[in-house]
């Protein structure tokens, strides 16, 4: 009898225990929900098939269809535990982030971005504290905010829009080189041409350009943009693109390189 009566609380403690975790991760996304505003900045336009196959490659999706799991806060937390499990078993090796995690992580940064530059209009700065210890610890504060706001950011990101919309709203920000926020004003300044007439290569390059190689500019470091343009090729796997052609790179709006160049 003492033995059955110890199986019932410590299950009952077990299920007490797990209802507290699951509202405390429910309440961590609550919080963090409640600073986002009602409606998320949106893409501003729809990109051609063709742009979205080519970032969605780039983030490693490969020759799968354009596609984002819908999570929430108990995804999100599986995913965690998963990537720290992953971590224990491999230490030291690189677990590579699925292409659809990264394409949210693009969209929220992206929405993250737009966001704070609507706050930045309607930030009035604090008075300075005579200690100190006031903004010391208001700075931790938005330090943990921004954590929980984060968090929410991803989740919301994830079920916003539809996977197309979301590779939209990537392409739509970003630092394409040439003073290019968007892929729209990057196919302008690089190639003199809407989005909408860019071949396959032309639009990798912009690509790629807003994917780290953006401090290569492909007219005044051509020999060095070339290389890394191979070695990225590596990453996205399409095998309708070989290396950077002669004739692209003929096609580059020309401008005035600076002398170190």
């Amino acid at each position: 009898m003492a033995l059955g009566t110890f199986f019932k609380w410590a299950g009952g403690g077990a299920v007490a225990l797990l209802a507290a975790l699951c509202l405390l991760l429910q309440g961590a996304y609550w919080y963090g929900a409640s600073m986002l505003p009602e409606q998320l900045p949106q893409p501003r336009r729809e990109y051609p098939a063709l742009a979205r196959e080519t970032l969605w490659r780039s983030l490693g999706g490969g020759d799968s269809a354009i596609s984002v799991r819908r999570l929430n806060i108990f995804s999100y937390a599986g995913l965690i535990f998963e990537a720290v499990a992953t971590y224990l078993a491999r230490p030291g090796e690189l677990a590579k982030e699925p292409a659809d995690l990264r394409l949210v992580d693009w969209t929220s940064s992206a929405v993250r971005s737009a966001i704070v530059e609507a706050r930045y209009a309607h930030i009035v700065a604090p008075s300075p504290s005579p200690s100190g210890g006031s903004n010391a610890e208001a700075l931790q504060q938005l330090s943990y905010d921004h954590q929980f706001e984060s968090l929410a950011l991803f989740i919301r990101s994830s079920r916003e829009w539809p996977a197309e919309r979301m590779a939209d709203l990537v392409l739509d920000s970003g630092d394409y080189g040439r003073d290019s926020a968007t892929l729209e004003q990057a196919a302008l300044a690089y190639f003199a041409q809407p989005v909408e007439r860019l071949t396959r290569e032309e639009l990798t390059v912009l690509v790629l350009l807003d994917r780290g190689l953006g401090d290569r500019d492909p007219h005044c470091h051509a020999q060095a943009f070339r290389e890394a343009y191979a070695d990225a090729l590596q990453t996205i796997g399409d095998p309708k693109l070989p290396a950077l052609s002669a004739q692209t790179l003929v096609r580059l709006q020309p401008i005035a390189c600076p002398p170190d160049a």
